[in-house]
């Protein structure tokens, strides 16, 4: 088996904790990656992968994954990071695997040594993005078509009210099939009772922020002298609008109204659940 060594080839530097993660063998895999565009977490960027190909065995694994690499701080800056590899793309690369096991794609990790080679052809990859790329959609009759964003793992679909569209997420495990059926129903059932719901998330929230949208109001005012008219309760429950919904197939719920700039244009957030109710409501952004 062939497998290169540091002799020939150095690693990209990673922080020693995460360096440790990883294997001391350094072998080649054929990639293709997703349609995200990758994220950084501190210094350390990453890109997700759908499937790979262990070249020296060629062991074709389709489970999900994601290759990690060290910026720096301009490409943090200037976002550069991103351009490091493009979406829905097949690519050779020198890199080591996690020692553990991977059991699924959050820990199925590949940190980068080498980008040897980009756009090559690979059957079994190309099948795999052509997969991924299949629109998948769940069809209401009264909520309209929810749109499976595979990478999200969540379907978004959207409703009007009042001339005012308002976004729906289902969150989902996207392999698991029965899991978009549950938060379907969860989120019929919510909507159902939308008005409801809508009233105790105001007044839930207005119990929880109304004090603080003061503080916010009195640092916003230059002049001490100023006469500042202070919000009460009914005014920022009615001053905030309903934005966006999400439920899973658990049950849990969290919505986001606008602020009406009582915070300066950060959300509020409110969660809880369909059988306990309201939990939280907390200002966000």
């Amino acid at each position: 088996m062939f497998i290169y060594n540091e002799e020939n080839y150095v690693p990209e530097k990673l922080p020693e904790a995460k360096n440790n993660m990883f294997e001391d063998d350094i072998n080649e895999y054929i990639v293709v990656t997703n349609d995200y565009s990758g994220a950084a977490v501190g210094k350390t960027a990453q890109m997700e992968i759908l499937a790979s190909v262990e070249v020296c065995t060629d062991d074709f694994d389709t489970m999900e994954g994601k290759i990690i690499w060290e910026t720096t701080e301009e490409e943090l800056k200037t976002s550069a990071f991103f351009n490091r590899f493009k979406k829905g793309t097949i690519y050779r690369i020198l890199a080591r695997r996690s020692k553990a096991k991977p059991k699924n794609k959050y820990n199925n990790m590949f940190a980068l040594v080498k980008v040897i080679e980009d756009n090559i052809s690979d059957e079994r990859l190309e099948s795999v993005l052509k997969e991924y790329r299949k629109k998948v959609v769940i069809k209401d009759e009264g909520l309209g078509e929810f749109v499976l964003e595979k990478d999200l793992e969540m379907f978004e679909g959207s409703i009007d009210i009042d001339g005012e569209k308002i976004i729906l997420y289902l969150e989902v495990e996207k392999d698991v099939p029965e899991t978009w059926n549950i938060a379907h129903a969860n989120m019929k059932k919510f909507i159902s009772e939308l008005d409801i719901h809508d009233k105790e998330m105001r007044e839930f929230s207005a119990k929880s922020l109304t004090d603080l949208a003061n503080e916010w109001l009195e640092d916003s005012v230059e002049n001490d002298e100023e006469e500042i008219e202070e919000i009460t309760e009914e005014d920022f429950a009615q001053r905030i609008d309903l934005c966006e919904i999400s439920v899973d197939a658990e049950g849990s719920y969290t919505v986001y109204y606008s602020d009406d700039d009582m915070f300066w244009g950060h959300s509020i957030e409110v969660s809880g659940t369909l059988e306990n109710g309201i939990e939280s409501a907390d200002m966000v952004g």
